[in-house]
């Protein structure tokens, strides 16, 4: 038997992916079993179980699918350049949702299944809600090298932070049910605006240097008065 290249090998693997999706949305997560994806993907029964061990790994899968094509979609984005911050990240909240439109209903009942069972596929999912850190962390880092935010020494926190923004978005968003979306797009426009106008503000970095002032005059303050000496010989005493 020829060995399956690794396309192929891929091929199948989001295969297995979306038709399991398909089959969880039409006859529930608990009522598909792994032999009915795989006969339906068209592969064997012991197949199916090489590339994925059970069922819970199918849901970890599909987010991972969707935000490694989103990024894809993003990147390759026509005039990216041209766009502020705000819109660059408005366009990847856009592009996320998007991807999971087609599967809204699947969306909305896996994600109560993770919450009701943390323990199963929470920290499957943990990992897929740090996929867009980087991506954030470079479109925050060349909006502090063109001057159109303030420079700040927590970059890296900040884009954990609009990381873990988008998960909220897409909670939010499976919950909504306005006319297309609407309130969606509203909350996610006054919100996206108001972090902007905080990281164009400098405030974080002006918050670090004042508590940075307070903590130095008077951590000097009290090396001066010999109250650290002091403290330090009755913790040595009381152990």
């Amino acid at each position: 038997m020829a060995k399956i290249s690794k396309k192929k090998q891929e091929e199948i693997r989001q295969k297995i992916i979306l038709t399991a999706v398909d089959m969880f949305s039409e006859k529930g997560f608990d009522a598909t079993t792994m032999k009915q994806i795989a006969r339906e993907v068209g592969i064997g029964d012991a197949t199916i179980y090489k590339y994925f061990p059970n069922k819970d790994k199918l849901i970890y899968a599909y987010y991972a699918l969707v935000a490694d094509n989103t990024v894809q979609q993003f990147i390759n984005e026509k005039e990216l350049d041209d766009y502020s911050l705000q819109e660059k990240l408005q366009l990847l909240i856009d592009i996320y949702l998007n991807n999971f439109l087609p599967n809204r209903e699947f969306v909305t009942d896996s994600i109560k299944m993770i919450m009701q069972s943390p323990s199963i596929l929470f920290k499957d999912v943990t990992p897929v809600r740090e996929e867009f850190v980087d991506v954030i962390h470079n479109l925050l880092t060349e909006a502090e090298q063109s001057g159109e935010i303030s420079s700040s020494p927590f970059t890296g926190a900040t884009a954990k932070l609009t990381n873990e923004y988008m998960l909220a978005v897409l909670l939010y968003w499976v919950n909504d049910d306005s006319d297309e979306f609407s309130n969606t797009t509203q909350m996610v426009d006054m919100s996206l605006a108001l972090g902007i106008e905080i990281l164009k503000s400098g405030i974080v970095s002006k918050a670090t240097d004042l508590a940075g002032f307070f903590i130095k005059a008077h951590l000097f303050k009290f090396m001066g008065s010999g109250f650290l000496n002091k403290l330090l010989i009755n913790k040595a005493f009381s152990l």
